[in-house]
């Protein structure tokens, strides 16, 4: 039996070594869970219900998982040890303790109870997830990507997060993987057209191969006030400079190293250095290597 604890809400993770910045939000798969600032009476709450009934698998799993939540790691393992001895044939527990190894830094170790729970649970999409996150931090990218389009065929509504983590994990793996990390782009921009990270992720992208009729299309839906913003104007000039607009390209990129770093309410795309050089040589050759820039950044960002 595989029991579901708790809904992710809001979790992020990177892309390369800090997994916790891509994944932004999960699928509803489980039961909301209480809030975090509660898991200690939770903990506790449980404690004494197992101080009457210490072999009681399901309360142990749960106290288990909400210490791995309050970041107990030793105290969630000793628990899941625990089921192990009372019940070895229990799969649950390979989940449960997959995702803690994988949250705690073990990714290997992670992975390998993941792969096994997976193995009877093909579907389970949170261990999907987290498995993903495992294989992301192995420097395993496509195996990430992998798992994250199962979540995408298989969830009845994915959010757009995953898309963005799938596409990105592909643009991790390098420039051979650019168009699968288009085509999961496109797919989520088809659920959702409005979805601006799924805009840019495909804009970059789309630069970064030198395709400026699926950029022009992409920047000619975009709203007048989001086009105006710093960093879409960025990949306006860059979009310019690669249609051979050189002239309106550099106008473009003096005007983004003219605009104060403290008005900004979002981080520039590409750096000072960048721009500069952009402003002074806006050929297509150097916008196309800051697109493939702007996307490596994309994947050091937490």
């Amino acid at each position: 039996m595989v029991i579901c604890y708790e809904q992710p809400t809001g979790e992020r993770f990177r892309l390369a070594a800090q997994i916790t910045a891509l994944l932004l939000l999960f699928i509803s798969v489980c039961p909301t869970a209480h809030p975090h600032s509660d898991l200690q009476l939770q903990i506790d709450e449980l404690t004494v219900q197992l101080e009457h009934e210490p072999g009681n698998v399901d309360l142990l799993l749960r106290r288990g998982d909400l210490q791995r939540r309050h970041e107990n790691w030793d105290l969630a393992r000793t628990d899941f040890k625990r089921v192990r001895e009372i019940q070895p044939e229990n799969e649950t527990v390979d989940w449960l303790e997959g995702r803690l190894e994988v949250q705690s830094g073990h990714p290997s170790e992670g992975v390998r109870y993941l792969d096994r729970f997976l193995l009877t649970n093909p579907l389970q999409l949170i261990a999907l997830q987290n498995r993903a996150q495992g294989h992301l931090l192995l420097d395993q990218p496509v195996l990430a990507a992998k798992d994250l389009q199962v979540v995408i065929r298989e969830s009845d509504k994915p959010a757009p997060s995953i898309y963005s983590a799938c596409a990105l994990a592909f643009v991790e793996a390098g420039p051979g993987y650019f168009p699968a990390a288009m085509d999961v782009v496109l797919k989520g921009l088809l659920i959702f057209p409005t979805e601006i990270m799924l805009t840019g992720i495909a804009t970059d992208l789309s630069l970064a191969q030198s395709d400026t009729e699926t950029a022009s299309g992409l920047l000619a839906q975009l709203p007048d006030s989001i086009q105006q913003l710093p960093q879409w104007q960025t990949r306006i000039a860059l979009l310019d400079c690669q249609k051979g607009q050189n002239t309106s390209a550099a106008q473009r990129f003096t005007k983004a190293m003219e605009v104060s770093p403290k008005s900004r309410n979002t981080p520039d795309l590409l750096s000072e250095n960048w721009l500069a050089r952009l402003a002074s040589e806006p050929s297509a050759e150097n916008c196309q290597a800051a697109a493939l820039e702007i996307l490596n950044s994309r994947q050091r960002t937490p």
